[in-house]
């Protein structure tokens, strides 16, 4: 039993992470089920990347994926998160931040040139707060980078609280007075069903997880390469109303 353990550990947290490229994100491979998110995520921050200067906090970073894209802009790159919940969801984790929930930020006002906020409001409760935190902490004229999930699956639960619309998301950023600059549809029909899909044979599996991850893992991620490249075909259809994320790049403009 406590051979198979250690089996179905080295499997999920050694090979796994290798043969998905997970430990490269946001530079994962076609076999990793979401794929097509991370592709879009990737070509979000390369494209805001010119906007990203100075001093920089990147605000419940996790395992700060990003960071090898935007610290060479940056004077000093700053890492923050919350460790309840970054010991939870990163177990394997090594990196190291200032433990600081996005609500109440341990940081001088008006003392960042640039903030990252990616994925991150949908796992907290009061999420307008976080808004103003990151405004707070801004100098005037400083960049927001933000990202948001619309339609997109549970994750990392318990602590998955909201969705938000286009229309919603940039009403939130005006009424707390950001301007916005770019703004961005991280996919389409293709990677939001796609994702889906994807998320729905990992969980449903997830109940026999050593099983999964020894013996139906040379089955499952073929299927993912194969989903992963109808994906990206029935992307090329702009349906926007259909977008699994959303990106925005904004101002405070006060």
């Amino acid at each position: 039993m406590q051979m198979m353990e250690r089996l179905c550990h080295y499997f999920s947290y050694k090979l796994i992470p290798i043969l998905t490229g997970s430990i490269h994100q946001p530079d994962v491979y076609v076999t990793d089920g979401f794929f097509l998110n991370w592709r879009q995520m990737k070509k979000s921050i390369l494209k805001a990347s010119h906007y990203v200067k100075g001093k920089c906090l990147d605000i419940g970073a996790g395992q700060a994926p990003y960071k090898k894209y935007l610290e060479e802009k940056c004077t000093e790159y700053i890492i923050s998160d919350s460790s309840l919940t970054h010991k939870e969801m990163f177990k394997a984790s090594d990196v190291q931040f200032v433990n600081a929930e996005a609500t109440s930020l341990p940081f001088a006002s008006e003392t960042m040139d640039t903030v990252i906020l990616t994925q991150v409001l949908e796992h907290v409760f009061d999420y307008q707060d976080v808004i103003i935190e990151a405004k707070r902490v801004l100098k005037k004229e400083g960049i927001l980078l933000l990202s948001v999930p619309f339609i997109y699956q549970a994750h990392a639960q318990p602590y998955d609280f909201f969705r938000f619309s286009e229309f919603g998301l940039k009403t939130l950023l005006e009424k707390n007075g950001f301007e916005v600059i770019e703004f961005h549809y991280q996919g389409y029909l293709g990677t939001t069903l796609i994702s889906i899909i994807n998320g729905y044979i990992w969980d449903r599996t997830s109940k026999f997880r050593c099983f999964r991850n020894i013996v139906c893992l040379p089955i499952i991620l073929p299927i993912f390469v194969f989903n992963n490249i109808i994906g990206l075909f029935l992307d090329t259809f702009k349906a926007q109303s259909f977008s699994p994320n959303f990106f925005v790049i904004c101002r405070n403009r006060d």
